[in-house]
């Protein structure tokens, strides 16, 4: 019995190390892409589903790093809807992000249960309204080099990790296609932005075929945040379990 235990605790952590990473990836690509992004590509040739399509050179990210210097602080409401794979079924759910740079961001779901992640820039904390914890987990920065946590801080890094491979115009968006380099629960992922050049949604492709959907609305770049958002305070009530 106490083996059975001790494997569904690890498989719980696989799946939490798995959200988080996720969670990660969203909140970069949000950050990136949220204000004007220019491209200079070149010939446009026609596809049938859309109006323009191009190969991106990689000289493309100095366009996402230019923008996403001038990012202090975003906020944003979002709905997510994911499609898990194996049960051929959809969630759906509301909430919140906030981010403010060198201090961190706040994911917080509000529908169909309260939930959040908190990065603070050391640590991850994850709580949920029924469970009697609060999961702390530590980020170690040697372990996640090369990983899209770099991001969150220093773009730099982007055309290390990722290949912009597609920019087409869809209705009235732009819609861009971004190919991790390194094998991970991330594939692919795709992006609309809209006239204002504000992020509009993401999809994103993990490698189990679940497709995880966020669409962004009232979103609002450097504007004042409260720096104690992105402190984590105990209520005394819930244990904090350190991973």
């Amino acid at each position: 019995m106490s083996d059975s235990i001790e494997c569904l605790a690890i498989t719980m952590r696989r799946e939490q190390k798995k959200c988080i990473t996720c969670i990660f990836f969203i909140v970069m690509i949000a950050i990136c892409f949220c204000v004007g992004v220019g491209y200079a590509a070149g010939p446009h040739p026609r596809t049938p589903n859309s109006e323009y399509q191009t190969v991106l050179p990689q000289s493309s990210f100095d366009e996402i790093k230019k923008a996403y210097a001038e990012i202090k602080t975003l906020e944003a409401q979002f709905k997510q809807r994911i499609f898990i794979s194996s049960l051929k079924k959809e969630r759906d759910s509301k909430g919140e992000f906030f981010f403010k740079r060198q201090k961190g961001f706040l994911w917080r779901y509000k529908t169909p249960k309260v939930q959040y992640f908190l990065y603070d820039g050391k640590f991850i904390w994850q709580e949920e309204d029924d469970k009697p914890y609060v999961a702390k987990n530590k980020i170690d920065k040697e372990k996640t080099g090369g990983t899209f946590f770099d991001l969150i801080e220093d773009i730099a890094k982007i055309d290390e990790l990722f290949t912009l491979k597609e920019q087409k115009i869809e209705e009235n968006f732009e819609v861009l296609q971004l190919i991790p380099k390194k094998e991970g629960t991330v594939i692919s992922a795709k992006i609309w932005i809209d006239k204002q050049k504000l992020i509009k949604k993401i999809e994103i492709h993990e490698f189990t075929g679940n497709v995880n959907t966020i669409e962004f609305s009232a979103i609002k770049v450097n504007q004042s945040l409260d720096e104690s958002k992105f402190i984590f305070k105990s209520d005394g009530k819930k244990e904090i379990v350190e991973r």
